[in-house]
């Protein structure tokens, strides 16, 4: 009787979640509760009433098995899920894999000021040999709703004396970033894993929480990217300070922080541009300056960055001669028409008009996908300098190239050559060039409106 017993002990206690598991375990419960049934004395309580009370239990103890065995929380909508898939092969290297590497990733991300962005969502061990493919993980991610999986597994072996074996991978599903995007931040951070460590058992604990370590900073410095990359730098920002924070005060700096650490200057710089252009947008100067001298000492070639630069200097310090020095540097980093179509302006508005008109004809030539929506930029700036001077018709030019070439919006083209010419015309010597071609955009006009 007692062999029988403990058989059934080690059935319950090895394979819990399977049905003969908690067939087993049901078993023991009933026999524990009829043995307490019969330390009560006889008279107190009757049987069929204990019965009851035996089956409530039993069916409570059936929701907690199905609970346990099968369910799998989703992510908090308003965190980003970190989800840990890691099966272990034997309850030595379970305990030690939760002991010492999960709870090092909770606990760190718990100590840190960023603890209320992360939902760490741990799949039980006897699921998580389910979940060991991207295929199979994309499977779970249909349930678990989370951004960033780690799964891999890890194996106790005998090689000499007693190895701990981890092998992790990665995968990222954050969103609402396009597939394409996901799949580059996937590879990104999958280049920065540990792909398979070993250690002693006897060194469990320092394998565990370096290899946790390791892992935390590749998970803030993905998540990071891919919040900036979906609309919120200003996660993006605290996620790369605490880690650059974090990389620079390690003593004993691994391959891994050294090329997140060299990476991050650039990421940053481009959250800190992103805030910039956000402050200058709502005319608070002392933040956007702020801002943007903080992106500017991390990449001082930053094309963003230098573009508001040249604007801030233009607006805020009514400097053009500076801006235009400013959009030179622009050149060599060329991302699209801006910095051109900014050039420009400021040769018109300096009245340097062979060389806006040289601009004009390389912009009318570019065929880029950005040009229209710059030019709609450009038009709502300069009707709103219009407004401000009396002083600069050549503006009216500028628009009306823009009407004409860029937004093929025939009428405002139409208006905005007929106003330059008015309003030029006791001044016909030094506006000889900017009218002769306006003369021509007011007549191909006027043909193609049908205008007599």
């Amino acid at each position: 009787m007692e062999w029988f017993l403990n058989e059934i002990k080690e059935v319950a206690k090895n394979n819990f979640t399977k049905w003969y598991g908690f067939l087993a375990s049901s078993a023991l419960l009933v026999g524990f509760l009829l043995a307490f049934y019969a330390l009560i004395p006889d008279g107190r309580l009757r049987f069929l009433w204990y019965a009851y009370g035996v089956l409530t239990i039993e069916l409570l103890f059936f929701a907690y098995w199905l609970q346990f065995s099968f369910l799998i929380r989703k992510c908090r909508k308003d965190r980003t899920g970190l989800t840990l898939v890691i099966h272990a092969d034997s309850n030595d290297a379970e305990r030690d894999l939760k002991n010492d590497f999960i709870n090092t990733i909770i606990k760190s991300l718990a100590d840190t000021n960023i603890h209320d962005v992360f939902d760490v969502i741990v799949i039980k061990n006897h699921l998580a040999s389910k979940y060991n493919t991207i295929n199979k993980i994309e499977s779970l991610h249909k349930k678990v709703k989370g951004h960033i999986y780690i799964f891999g597994e890890t194996k106790k072996r005998k090689n000499g004396d007693d190895e701990y074996f981890l092998s992790l991978n990665g995968c990222v599903a954050h969103r609402p970033i396009a597939k394409e995007v996901s799949d580059q931040l996937a590879k990104e951070f999958v280049s920065t894993l540990p792909k398979t460590i070993n250690f002693k058992e006897e060194f469990a604990f320092q394998g565990f929480t370096i290899t946790a370590s390791v892992v935390l900073k590749c998970v803030k410095y993905i998540v990071g990217i891919a919040s900036f990359v979906s609309g919120n730098p200003l996660l993006a920002i605290r996620l790369h300070e605490d880690l650059k924070l974090e990389l620079q005060n390690t003593v004993q700096k691994i391959s891994t922080d050294i090329a997140i650490l060299n990476k991050l200057d650039i990421q940053l710089a481009e959250e800190y541009s992103i805030f910039a252009q956000y402050y200058f947008a709502r005319s608070n100067m002392n933040d956007a300056r702020i801002y943007l001298d903080k992106a500017l000492s991390l990449k001082k070639n930053l094309y963003s960055a230098l573009i508001l630069e040249s604007n801030f200097a233009f607006i805020h310090e009514s400097d053009p001669i500076k801006s235009l020095r400013v959009l030179k540097l622009c050149h060599s980093v060329d991302h699209n028409s801006t910095w051109r179509f900014n050039e420009t302006f400021l040769y018109f508005w300096q009245e340097n008009y062979s060389s806006a008109l040289k601009q004009c004809e390389k912009l009318k030539n570019s065929n880029l996908e950005s040009d229209r929506s710059i030019a709609e930029e450009v038009v709502g700036f300069n009707e709103k300098q219009l407004k401000n001077t009396t002083d600069k018709p050549q503006l009216h030019f500028w628009l009306a190239f823009n009407y004409y070439f860029k937004l093929s919006n025939l009428p405002m083209a139409l208006e905005h050559c007929d106003k330059f010419l008015t309003n030029t015309a006791n001044d016909v010597v030094k506006y000889e060039k900017l009218r002769n071609k306006a003369n021509g955009w007011l007549a191909d006009i006027s043909k193609q409106l049908e205008i007599i």
